[in-house]
């Protein structure tokens, strides 16, 4: 379940808000994704383990994980937020 506060710019997915997302994107099958700061995710991603930022480049963010993409060979990884 997530609520959705336009107005305070708030996303919240399950217990967690996120504060400053810039785009949400709803699929017709109920699902989103959305985009949020790129430096926060980058910032989370480094203090899990993503020990090479340098080599990936922020995608999106969905189900309380940031999506990375390896800017050389296009695989993707994910952190938890």
């Amino acid at each position: 379940m997530y609520i959705l506060d336009y107005m305070n710019n708030k996303l919240t997915i399950g217990t967690k808000t996120m504060t400053k997302f810039k785009t949400l994107i709803n699929f017709k099958d109920g699902t989103q994704m959305y985009q949020r700061n790129s430096n926060e995710a980058f910032e989370s991603a480094k203090s899990k383990g993503l020990n090479n930022p340098g080599e990936y480049m922020y995608m999106y963010s969905k189900d309380g994980l940031d999506y990375f993409k390896n800017i050389n060979f296009r695989n993707y990884i994910n952190f938890k937020q």
